[in-house]
């Protein structure tokens, strides 16, 4: 298989199925646990937070822990934006998120029909976008984030409030398991964005084994010590602590146990001193490229490097991706709106935008390679259809497997300061 231009993908019809009445229910699929409110929230959405000693495990800002058995109703701090303001036209929209994580057509099309320009400002990853924006100096209007870092952005009053009305394709459009997901229930706060999961990429033409064979496919990393310089794992404090865990049989992902966690980071450190491990979130890139054969990897970023990264000449099944099905992390991204956005209408107008399912299509296919969790979305059509290579299936998420899997969640202020203080040990030397 020859390397896909984003065009050639688009203009290739019939890669997915963009259905209407697609959103039939998975069975088993459904929650039907009893949401509680965050401490203070009163039931009436308004209260502040409130002791946090009065009930379960909490975050830094003393909201409940969310868990898919323990959801949660985050307490509305602020008042949302009025359905009958008018949208701000002229000027920037502010957009925070990671560098190439929205196809840029995609933002152009949004400034065109509404009228404004658009400015993507990067952040490299999740820990610095939550320090710079608690340090109260960049103001934007929209804010790209993950489910487990959502109740601390509400505590510290960064996001505000959503106005649904604004985004009707919520209902519309995206799977119902996500129109009032366990972390933000009702939903006050969020959209989903993408969904992923988190496995093993290599290079299958430059390995000498194949990780997915192994009786335990996370060794690969500690059994790669000849491959020195060309192994990586995520630049990202759950992330590589998280595979450490996976591969001594911890599926507790949010686990708050201090042997446990450093027992991770003696791995970690292990993998460092015998493999010279690197530590990179541009799998999307260097393992296409080549210049890394071993990755611990998003999914998307597998189906990005095939559509976009790929050198001339190289063929697309040299690429290989394995997701552990039992236990291993799958979850999605969601996006906010700020609580000091200059263009809060304009703002949501964007959100319900990237949930129109042509559009979605389009970020996905054309530029991102993160699958968007929209029921007229079939991304096993890719690979039946032979556009991605069979090495790459396992890339794609589906909507049993989402339901049904493992994910690193919001921890108390004690286990984060556990799981960072650790990974800054790793990650600085």
């Amino acid at each position: 298989m020859n390397r896909l231009s984003r065009r050639s993908l688009l203009k290739r019809g019939g890669a997915l199925a963009l259905a209407a009445g697609a959103g039939a229910s998975v069975a088993g699929c459904e929650n039907t646990t009893t949401p509680v409110a965050a401490a203070g929230d009163g039931g009436d959405g308004k209260g502040i937070l409130g002791d946090p000693t009065a009930g379960g495990p909490v975050d830094s800002a003393g909201i409940p822990l969310a868990r898919k058995d323990y959801p949660v109703v985050l307490p509305r701090l602020g008042d949302s934006v009025s359905g009958s303001a008018k949208p701000e036209r002229g000027g920037q929209l502010q957009i925070y998120n990671y560098a190439d994580y929205v196809n840029p057509a995609v933002i152009k099309e949004f400034g065109k029909r509404e009228g404004v320009s658009v400015r993507v400002t990067t952040f490299d990853t999740l820990d610095e976008a939550f320090s710079k924006l608690s340090a109260g100096r960049l103001e934007f209007d929209v804010i790209f984030s993950t489910p487990d870092q959502l109740s601390r952005l509400v505590g510290r009053q960064i996001v505000q409030p959503l106005n649904y009305d604004l985004i009707p394709n919520l209902q519309r459009t995206v799977w119902p398991e996500l129109h009032s997901p366990f972390y933000d229930v009702g939903p006050r706060y969020s959209v989903p964005y993408v969904t992923y999961t988190t496995g093993i990429a290599w290079r299958n033409d430059e390995l000498d084994f194949d990780p997915s064979k192994l009786d335990q496919p996370w060794d690969a990393f500690w059994n790669a010590a000849r491959y020195r310089g060309k192994v990586a794992v995520l630049d990202d404090s759950r992330e590589a602590p998280g595979m450490a865990l996976m591969r001594r049989g911890v599926t507790d992902l949010n686990t708050e146990n201090p042997e446990l966690l450093d027992r991770a980071l003696a791995d970690l450190e292990e993998l460092k001193r015998e493999v010279g491990v690197k530590v990179s979130i541009a799998d999307y890139e260097t393992v296409p490229a080549g210049r890394v054969w071993l990755h611990q990897a998003w999914s998307g970023d597998m189906i990005s490097g095939v559509i976009s990264y790929l050198p001339k000449g190289t063929k697309a099944d040299v690429l290989s991706y394995w997701y552990q099905e039992q236990g291993g992390p799958i979850f999605n991204d969601c996006i906010c709106v700020a609580a000091k956005a200059a263009k809060p209408v304009i703002a949501h107008r964007f959100l319900n935008y990237l949930l129109e399912p042509k559009v979605a299509y389009e970020n996905f296919v054309g530029y991102v390679g993160y699958q968007p969790p929209l029921n007229a979305i079939d991304a096993t059509a890719m690979f039946d259809r032979g556009l991605l290579p069979q090495s790459l299936r396992q890339a794609v998420v589906t909507r049993e497997a989402y339901a049904n899997g493992n994910a690193y969640l919001t921890l108390s202020a004690k286990g984060q300061q556990l799981w960072d203080g650790n990974w800054a040990k790793f990650r600085n030397g």
